[in-house]
């Protein structure tokens, strides 16, 4: 049952009355949570909230109260709740756990808001109500590692294509069940301010001192590999012998065409990598392949796994993450690196990526190496990491300045 909660300021006088519930009543149901100024109308609203099941109020809109309903009573087949859970568990051509996340999300950060609400109605569903979901959404802090912060605008991006696929369907449903989408027209939280918090590039001097501070040669190995390739971890860790090509010329190849992923009861198993261009071959350097024939490239069965965990079974994430959490560690006290970076494994990914643009590699070329979908995400990622093109766009406008003169270029 709801329950209400009178809220004090410092000085202990009641300012307001919280009523919070678990989503549907269950001791696993998401807290939910509503404001009012008065004990009366919080009580007014824990009743209704009591007669609808410990859900919200069909109706109601948080922080809004009541929008006044369309004038016929919404059918069930129609309440958001029902309309999105109906798409999303019937959509073919997604992977089992793709459409659980989906789910997942939908209860926790949809539905709070708009699961009662009318998936036809144009007052439920507006570009009002859905940019105050999305400042709800940007004050909602959730636990990472071991402390809270806020959702980051990437995720908050993800959820909102979530709510958009599902009005999209709505507009495009024979007959049409809306005119338009307002999700259309939202102003979505920006990526590019979170890229350097988000991202710790390391420098090959302080790669090399990091696998110094790995007790296991394994871990070595696997920092030089992933150092040296780009992979994914799940694409790292699925490698086997059949994967590495042309080891005995010139120009050896790995071809990425596995990587470890979960089912809908979250047992991993092998599949396809993450997207179609993910599935990639790529040059590999000499020293890449002379550590992949440390981990047994030659002696091994063409489909065993270079890198494993116990008993030759898959090499968890959370084991290696352990030991790289004592390397990071280890690292800064011997002065690898500043005491502000804390890189995770994915890490050596971007600085993969930073030592390839670095060297004046374009992102096209990134793009392929990496396995991104599209240019467009390479871009949105990493173009930061191309200082050259303003020294080049300088140059092109010093020149056409001085009526086709070469600019003087400075000395030292």
């Amino acid at each position: 049952m709801a329950s209400v909660h009178p809220r004090t300021n410092r000085a202990g006088e009641i300012t307001s009355y919280q009523v919070k519930w678990r989503d549907g009543g269950g001791r696993n149901g998401a807290w939910q949570s509503e404001t009012f100024e008065d004990e009366t109308a919080a009580g007014v609203f824990k009743a209704a909230v009591d007669e609808a099941g410990n859900r919200w109020p069909p109706g109601w809109v948080k922080g809004r109260g009541y929008i006044v309903a369309e004038p016929d009573e919404p059918d069930e087949m129609y309440r958001f709740r029902v309309y999105a859970t109906t798409m999303i568990t019937n959509r073919a051509g997604i992977e089992e756990r793709y459409r659980r996340d989906c789910l997942r999300d939908l209860d926790t950060y949809i539905f709070p808001t708009f699961g009662e609400c009318d998936v036809r109605s144009t007052k439920h569903f507006s570009s009002d109500t859905i940019d105050a979901w999305l400042r709800k959404m940007e004050q909602t802090k959730i636990w990472r590692g071991a402390e809270k912060k806020n959702l980051s605008p990437k995720t908050i991006r993800n959820f909102h294509g979530l709510l958009s696929s599902v009005l999209e369907r709505a507009v495009l449903a024979e007959p049409p069940l809306r005119d338009r989408n307002p999700c259309r027209i939202s102003s979505l939280p920006r990526v590019d301010d979170e890229i350097d918090d988000e991202m710790c590039f390391l420098t090959p001097q302080e790669v090399k001192g990091l696998k110094r501070c790995f007790s296991v040669r394994q871990d070595q190995l696997l920092v030089s590999v992933a150092y040296g390739t780009g992979l994914r971890f799940g694409e790292l860790t699925a490698l086997t012998p059949r994967d590495i090509t042309d080891r005995d010329t010139s120009k050896p190849k790995l071809r990425v065409q596995r990587a470890w992923k979960r089912d809908e009861e979250g047992a991993y198993f092998l599949g396809p990598p993450k997207t179609k261009k993910a599935r990639r071959t790529i040059r590999i350097s000499r020293s890449v392949l002379e550590a992949l024939d440390e981990l047994g490239l030659y002696e091994l069965g063409a489909g065993d796994l270079l890198f494993t965990g116990a008993n030759g079974t898959r090499l968890h994430y959370s084991t290696f993450g352990d030991r790289w959490a004592k390397a990071v560690r280890l690292a800064r006290e011997a002065g690898v690196f500043t005491a502000d970076k804390s890189p995770t494994p994915h890490d050596l990914r971007h600085s993969h990526v930073a030592a390839l643009i670095s060297k004046g590699h374009g992102l096209p070329y990134v793009q392929r190496r990496i396995g991104h979908q599209s240019i467009q995400t390479t871009n949105d990622v990493y173009g930061h990491l191309l200082p050259e093109a303003d020294d080049d766009a300088m140059e092109t406008i010093e020149e056409s300045l001085a009526g086709g003169r070469r600019p003087l270029r400075s000395v030292g």
